[in-house]
C-alpha cells in the first residue's frame, strides 16, 4: 500500500511536472519579452518623436536643404559640411523597430490564450514601421545633392557657343551650368544696360556685412542650351540684360538684337521693349519681351508699341520672338554655320510688374492666367515667377503685408500647380527675390543705423513683417521716387537745403538701388542670374522632372529650395567655387 501509493503520487507528480511546469515556463518567459519589446517600441517612438521635433527646430533656424556638395577635382572630391544629416538618425530607429517586430512574430507564432492581445501587438509595430519607412525615405532625400562643383576645362567652356558641344563639356544632358568669379577677372553685367539711371558703379561700396567676396562681390557667367524668355517691365529688363552679360562673353555682344526706344534728357536712355540673344555660350538663346502688365485676355491688343507707358501687350509680338532668325554655329564650333529659327521657348521667367500694376490687382486668377498665356504663346513648359520685392510704391504697412500675401500666393501657384490637357505647362517654379532684396535691405538699415533691433531669423515665415517700419521710412530729398532710405543710402542720412530753400534729408547713395525701385544689377545681377541658372537645371538637367512621378516632384521642389537657399539669400557662396576651371549645374 505504502509503496503503491508513493509510486502514484510519484507519478502524478511526475505528470503534472510534464504538463505544467513547461508551460509555466514558456508562459512567464513570452509576458517578460513581450513586455520588454512592447516597451521597446514605446521607447522608440518617444524618441522618433523627439528626435523629429529637434529636427523641426533645427530646420527653423538653419532651413538649409543642401546637404552634401561634391566639389569634383581632377584627384580629389571635396564634401561641403552636412546640414540635415542628422535627420537620418530616424534609420536606427528603423532597425530597431524591425527587430522588435521579428521578434514579436517569432513569439507569437505559437498559441496563445490572448491572441486578440498578440495581434494588436504586431498591427502597432507595423504601423509604426510604416511611419519611421517613409520618414527613411525622406531623409534619403533631404540628403540628397542638388547643386554640382566640377572641374572642367574652361576656355572650351567660355568660347563654346555650340549647342551639342554644350552637353559635351560638363557631362551628358547637363544643358544650362554656371561659373563664378572675381569681378577683376569678369566683369559686373552692365555692359547692355542702357538707363544712365539705374547704373551704379559710381555709388558708395556695400558694407562689410555685405561686400564679402562670398556674398554680394562676385560675377557669374552661364552656358546653356536652353531657350529663356523673360517677360515684364524695366526692373525685368534690367536683369534679363544682366542675363545676357552672363551668356554673351567679350567679343560676342553681337550676338544680342533689340528692339529699343529712348527717352530722359537729350534721349540719353535706352530703353528694350524685345531683345533676342542667339546663339548664347552653349548654343541657346535669351530674349527679352517687356509687357507692363500681366497678361490676360483683356489687357491684349492687336498692335504693339514699343514706347513708354504701353501697358498692353500683342500676339504679334510674341510671333516676331519665336520667329526670330539667327546664325547657328556646327557642333565643332569650326564655322559650319547654319541659318535657324528660335521657333520655341523652353522656359519663362516671369516678373509681376507691381508698380504698373496695384496691389488690388494682381490675384491669384491673373497670376494663373498670365501662366497659362505665356505657354499657349511661346509654347515654354516651364514658368519662373520671382516674388515681389519692396519698392517705392509700397507706402504703408498695410501695403507691405499685401505684398507678403502675393508672395504666399505666388509659392501656393507653384506648389499646386498640376498640368493638364489645357495647360501645357508643365513646371512653376518661385524665385525667392523679394527674400533676398528683403534681407539686403534689412543689413543695410542695421549699417546705417536705421533700425537698432536685433536681426531676424531669416528662415521663419514672414520675417520682413516684423519690426519692418524702417522700411517706410521716406528720404525726402528724393520728391518723385519717394525712395525708401535703406534701398539707396550708404550712410546715415544727413539734412541739407533744396532748391526750393527746404530742408530735406538727403544720403550718400549706395550700390543696392538708384531709386528706389529699380535695383543696381552690379550688386544684384550674378546672385539673380546664378538662381535662374540653378532653377532650370533643377528641371532640364540629366532629365526632365515628371510631373506625373511623386519623387520627382519632391526631388524637383527639394531642388528648388536649395537653389533659392544658396543664391535668393545673403548666404555666403564656397569660397572654391569663385575660380577659373570650376562649373556649377544643378539637378534633381
Amino acid at each position: 500500500m505504502h509503496i503503491v501509493g508513493v509510486g502514484v503520487w510519484e507519478q502524478r507528480y511526475n505528470k503534472m511536472s510534464i504538463m505544467h511546469h513547461p508551460k509555466t515556463k514558456t508562459i512567464l518567459s513570452q509576458k517578460v519579452i513581450t513586455s520588454c519589446l512592447r516597451s521597446s517600441i514605446i521607447v522608440n517612438t518617444i524618441l522618433y518623436i523627439l528626435i523629429t521635433y529637434k529636427l523641426s527646430q533645427s530646420s527653423q533656424t538653419n532651413n538649409i536643404i543642401s546637404t552634401s556638395v561634391p566639389l569634383q577635382r581632377s584627384t580629389q572630391t571635396i564634401e561641403q559640411p552636412h546640414t540635415q544629416s542628422s535627420s537620418c538618425a530616424s534609420t536606427i530607429l528603423y532597425y530597431y523597430a524591425s527587430s522588435s517586430l521579428i521578434w514579436l512574430i517569432i513569439i507569437f507564432w505559437k498559441k496563445r490564450r490572448r491572441k486578440v492581445a498578440a495581434l494588436l501587438d504586431i498591427f502597432t509595430a507595423i504601423i509604426i514601421l510604416i511611419i519611421l519607412k517613409f520618414n527613411v525615405h525622406q531623409c534619403t532625400i533631404r540628403t540628397s545633392t542638388s547643386i554640382i562643383a566640377k572641374s572642367i576645362n574652361s576656355t572650351a567652356w567660355f568660347e563654346n557657343y555650340s549647342s551639342i558641344q554644350q552637353q559635351q563639356l560638363i557631362e551628358d544632358n547637363v544643358r544650362i551650368s554656371f561659373s563664378l568669379h572675381d569681378p577683376k577677372i569678369v566683369p559686373v553685367p552692365d555692359k547692355f544696360s542702357g538707363v544712365v539711371g539705374y547704373r551704379c558703379g559710381d555709388k558708395a561700396d556695400l558694407p562689410s556685412t555685405l561686400s564679402k567676396s562670398t556674398i554680394l562681390n562676385f560675377t557669374t557667367s552661364i552656358s546653356t542650351n536652353l531657350k529663356i524668355l523673360f517677360i515684364g517691365d524695366s526692373i525685368a529688363e534690367q536683369f534679363a540684360q544682366a542675363f545676357d552679360a552672363t551668356v554673351l562673353g567679350s567679343g560676342y555682344e553681337e550676338h544680342r538684337v533689340a528692339k529699343t526706344y529712348r527717352n530722359g534728357p537729350n534721349n540719353v536712355n535706352v530703353h528694350n521693349c524685345l531683345s533676342v540673344s542667339a546663339p548664347v555660350r552653349g548654343g541657346g538663346v535669351t530674349a527679352f519681351w517687356r509687357i507692363a502688365t500681366l497678361m490676360s485676355e483683356s489687357t491684349k491688343r492687336e498692335r504693339y508699341l514699343c514706347e513708354h507707358g504701353w501697358k498692353t501687350w500683342s500676339s504679334t509680338t510674341a510671333l516676331d520672338l519665336i520667329g526670330h532668325q539667327y546664325t547657328d554655329i556646327g557642333q565643332d564650333n569650326n564655322h559650319q554655320q547654319h541659318e535657324a529659327t528660335v521657333s520655341a521657348f523652353d522656359a519663362v521667367v516671369l516678373r509681376i510688374p507691381h508698380g504698373w500694376l496695384t496691389l488690388e490687382q494682381i490675384t491669384r486668377e491673373r497670376i494663373y492666367e498670365a501662366i497659362k498665356l505665356s505657354n499657349i504663346h511661346t509654347d515654354a513648359k516651364t514658368v519662373i515667377i520671382s516674388t515681389l520685392p519692396l519698392n517705392n510704391n509700397v507706402i504703408t504697412s498695410s501695403d507691405w503685408i499685401k505684398v507678403a500675401e502675393i508672395n504666399h500666393i505666388i509659392r501656393d501657384i507653384a506648389r499646386t500647380w498640376k498640368p493638364n490637357d489645357n495647360v501645357e505647362v508643365q513646371h512653376v517654379l518661385v524665385q525667392e527675390f523679394g527674400n533676398f532684396t528683403n534681407q539686403i535691405l534689412r543689413m543695410n538699415a542695421e549699417h546705417i543705423r536705421l533700425t537698432n533691433t536685433a536681426t531676424p531669423d531669416f528662415t521663419k515665415t514672414n520675417w520682413e513683417l516684423s519690426g519692418a517700419d524702417f522700411l517706410l521710412k521716406r528720404l525726402s530729398a528724393e520728391s518723385f521716387w519717394l525712395s525708401s532710405i535703406c534701398m539707396v543710402c550708404a550712410q546715415p542720412v544727413f539734412p541739407r537745403m533744396n532748391d526750393k530753400n527746404v530742408q530735406v534729408e538727403d544720403c550718400m547713395r549706395n550700390k543696392i538701388s538708384r531709386d528706389g525701385i529699380h535695383f543696381c544689377v552690379e550688386t544684384l545681377g550674378p546672385r539673380y542670374s546664378a538662381s535662374i541658372a540653378c532653377l532650370l537645371g533643377c528641371v532640364y538637367n540629366e532629365k526632365e522632372s515628371n510631373t506625373k512621378s511623386k519623387t520627382d516632384l519632391i526631388h524637383l521642389r527639394q531642388c528648388e529650395q536649395e537653389c533659392n537657399d544658396q543664391f535668393m539669400t545673403i548666404r555666403p557662396v564656397d569660397e572654391d567655387w569663385i575660380r577659373n576651371g570650376i562649373s556649377l549645374y544643378s539637378k534633381s
